[in-house]
């Protein structure tokens, strides 16, 4: 690494995504809302800021096309590939943190300012690589919130994520989160420092999520008929199978179409077809592929009903994608989701946590054409209040501070 000094005005920094690469195609495998924070993000920094640079560090399971890759002329991304972790699951790489952080420690290009690290792996590396160097570390989500707001069907998180997690926030420089809840965990679950703690809002690229004449809603005026959008990684935190489970309980002179987007790579999503067949629900469910940002627009745009049933989120992109779509969304009335979406203004929180309420908030909504209409200009108004350059605004200003420049 080099140990020439970087120009005044210069800052460089690290920042680590050890599990999930932020190139990767949210709604598959481990990628989602985590991927779109950090890539969203990092572009709008380096938009704003000329003098700041980016070497992004990744973990890949399989041996790589290409070590590094070039994002822009002030920041790269370098896939670690470690023989020794291939084709390793999510569950297994806490074994590997310490071999990622020397790998990272070899193939980085300059030394940094300071490092920002996501999600706990990725701290864990960033203590191991660097630990005199000062953090700023994002959860993004953390094993005691998960693990408060879990269902019976969801299995706790481990041991080692806790002590991992509890261990980063006793250490850090800067904790960021995305909401008062959120902050408001940290201090109670793992008694962080409210001093560390700094809420940075997510943003939303609104000239990508935005209504078109062209590509209205599939049902509009109907008072019978919906299509239900469910986007992200199928698995149980997620809920897609609160969502099969509620078309069952309809009455049946409604039609509601549920499409779910997103792919886990681990068979859960072919039980939830599974279900829906034996409910005899085939023709009314459907699985579609992760879809790159404008696809992923087209299908909010054309829902009349985009559903979030999650048992927690720290924010909710999608749901704020839907409103930025002006797409009323149902949502889990849970930690983040309750910052996401404004309950009655832009779309309506739902509880408790079964197919019966969400049965019940689905009929209600799809009942009401003039509900969701009025729902409609709300959502896209307040999404525009809500940029990633003001997010990028808010880490340099995190990061300058840390840095004394």
């Amino acid at each position: 690494m080099s140990t020439l000094e970087k120009p005044q005005s210069s800052l460089h920094v690290h920042l680590i995504s050890m599990h999930t690469s932020p190139l990767a195609q949210p709604g598959s495998g481990d990628a989602g809302g985590m991927n779109v924070y950090i890539d969203r993000s990092l572009r709008a920094l380096l938009a704003r800021y000329p003098q700041l640079s980016v070497e992004v560090f990744t973990l890949v399971t399989s041996p790589p096309s290409r070590s590094v890759e070039q994002i822009s002329s002030r920041a790269l991304v370098h896939f670690i590939y470690l023989p020794q972790a291939a084709g390793a699951h999510k569950n297994d790489l806490p074994a590997f943190v310490p071999d990622f952080a020397r790998a990272l420690a070899q193939a980085a290009r300059r030394k940094p300012d300071l490092i920002h690290s996501h999600y706990w792996l990725s701290g864990m590396a960033a203590l191991e690589y660097a630990p005199e160097t000062p953090l700023v570390h994002t959860m993004h989500t953390t094993a005691a919130g998960k693990n408060a707001r879990a269902s019976a069907d969801e299995p706790p998180e481990p041991e080692i994520r806790l002590a991992g997690e509890q261990k980063i926030i006793d250490a850090v420089t800067a904790l960021v989160v995305n909401t008062e809840t959120e902050a408001a965990d940290m201090v109670a679950y793992y008694g962080a420092d409210p001093q560390k703690i700094h809420v940075i809002t997510p943003g939303v690229d609104t000239g990508i999520f935005k209504p078109l004449p062209s590509q209205p809603p599939t049902h509009r005026g109907s008072s019978t008929q919906a299509r239900l959008v469910f986007a992200g990684r199928p698995q149980p935190l997620k809920g897609p199978h609160l969502l099969v489970e509620a078309l069952a309980l309809l009455p049946r002179d409604l039609s509601v179409e549920l499409v779910m987007i997103g792919r886990s790579g681990t068979g859960y999503e072919a039980s939830l077809l599974e279900r829906a067949e034996e409910l005899g629900l085939s023709s009314e469910v459907s699985l579609v592929d992760p879809l790159p940002p404008r696809g992923l627009a087209a299908q909010l745009r054309r829902a009349d009903i985009v559903a979030c049933p999650s048992s927690s989120e720290t924010f909710g992109l999608v749901a704020l994608e839907a409103q930025a779509c002006g797409t009323p969304v149902l949502a889990s009335k849970v930690d983040g989701l309750m910052n996401a979406v404004e309950d009655g203004a832009t779309g309506h929180l739902v509880a408790p946590r079964t197919a019966g309420a969400w049965a019940e908030a689905i009929e209600a909504l799809v009942r009401n054409p003039a509900e969701r209409s009025r729902l409609r200009a709300a959502a896209r108004e307040r999404t525009l209040t809500m940029r990633w350059a003001d997010t990028a605004t808010a880490l340099m200003e995190l990061y300058r501070e840390i840095t004394k420049e």
